[in-house]
């Protein structure tokens, strides 16, 4: 073996070292971890709560997960008019982007859809509300995939036509597919999940969840 071909082999062997010792630091990402893409806001992210963006929570979430919709609830009463912890919503932006589980929830991709499509005509969180509210009856209903996602969007006086027409858009499935790319990249691997000002928080319960937005 000359000197030229120990050199490659050296190299070789440092490189394919230092791609394994990434792909473990990756992997092995523990919470608390730092996450640049949860610190700044896309322009197609769907945001409400406080303008200012100084704190910002961050929400992977499925809309046939029934930890989600439990997730939303307690979401909704933070935000309700007379609540207690309403103060957070002052001071914590709060975004929504889609992780829809579809290896195991077989309507989460089109419920996702149906939601972007309302974003279109900026019911976004109506829609919302909407599909965590009535997630019992639509995803053990028989009829055809997009028919409840197209009544929700007429209780919501929407646009069919257009409805009909974004909800299997390029613009709107690929919105979704951006979002679950990202969060496969973070290594995201459940929902809901939660990132607070990029970093990766464990919910442990949501008295706690409360306690440490109130805090901020």
């Amino acid at each position: 073996m000359n000197k030229n071909t120990i050199i490659i082999s050296i190299i070789s062997i440092l490189g394919t070292f230092l791609l394994l010792f990434g792909v473990y630091k990756i992997i092995n990402q523990p919470v608390g971890t730092d996450f640049p893409q949860t610190r700044e806001l896309k322009l197609t992210d769907h945001v409400k709560w406080s303008p200012e963006k100084k704190n910002l929570l961050v929400e992977y979430s499925d809309f046939q997960c029934p930890a989600c919709k439990n997730a939303h609830n307690i979401l909704k009463a933070i935000e309700a008019s007379g609540s207690a912890d309403f103060d957070i919503t002052e001071k914590v932006t709060f975004v929504y982007r889609h992780f829809p589980l579809s290896q195991i929830h077989n309507k989460a991709n089109v419920a996702a859809y149906a939601a972007e499509a309302a974003g279109i005509q900026n019911k976004f969180w109506e829609m919302t509300d909407l599909l965590f509210d009535n997630q019992q009856t639509w995803k053990e209903s028989k009829n055809p995939q997009q028919e409840d996602f197209v009544n929700y969007a007429k209780e919501l006086k929407l646009d069919l036509e257009k409805f009909k027409k974004d909800i299997d858009s390029s613009e709107v499935k690929n919105k979704v597919a951006e979002d679950l790319r990202e969060a496969d990249q973070m290594r995201v691997d459940s929902t809901p999940t939660f990132f607070l000002n990029g970093q990766k928080v464990e919910v442990n319960s949501f008295d706690e969840f409360k306690k440490m937005l109130k805090e901020l």
